[in-house]
């Protein structure tokens, strides 16, 4: 019902914003709204009545201006994402291929450094064995 008499009323100040010219007999135009203040309506009515409605409009629009703002947002951001992709993976190719002698040398430095402390380990655990083979072949033929 609330909207019957607001759609009412903006027909009615669609009506009043309406200044269609009217021909005089002089051949003359002039427009209908001089003829609606010689009627005794107040100069402005029609200027009032128009803010009000644009106001209306204004408002009816929001929501549908902020929905295509955000779309417009997120088509730019997913097309900039589309067009960058190409070059994130192009980069990461560079960093890959740059860091492979960097990768490579500091894995053979790790292998220097742990190749001491391998041999000897190795040395610990083959003294570790020959001791025990000595033992148990003294404990066999003993």
């Amino acid at each position: 019902m609330a909207t019957e008499a607001t759609t009412t009323e903006m027909h009615k100040q669609e009506e009043q914003l309406e200044v269609p010219a009217r021909v005089e007999p002089n051949g003359q135009k002039r427009p209908q709204q001089q003829d609606a203040q010689q009627a005794g309506q107040p100069a402005g009515v029609g200027q009032v009545f128009g803010g009000a409605l644009q106001q209306q409009i204004a408002q009816a629009l929001q929501p549908a201006l902020k929905d295509l703002q955000q779309q417009m947002a997120q088509s730019v951001q997913q097309q900039m994402e589309q067009e960058l992709e190409p070059v994130r993976q192009e980069l990461h190719k560079q960093v890959d291929t740059a860091l492979e002698p960097v990768q490579e040398e500091l894995h053979k430095q790790i292998e220097q450094a742990l190749e001491p402390m391998r041999q000897e380990l190795q040395k610990q655990v083959d003294q570790v064995l020959q001791q025990e083979v000595e033992a148990a072949v003294s404990s066999l033929f003993g």
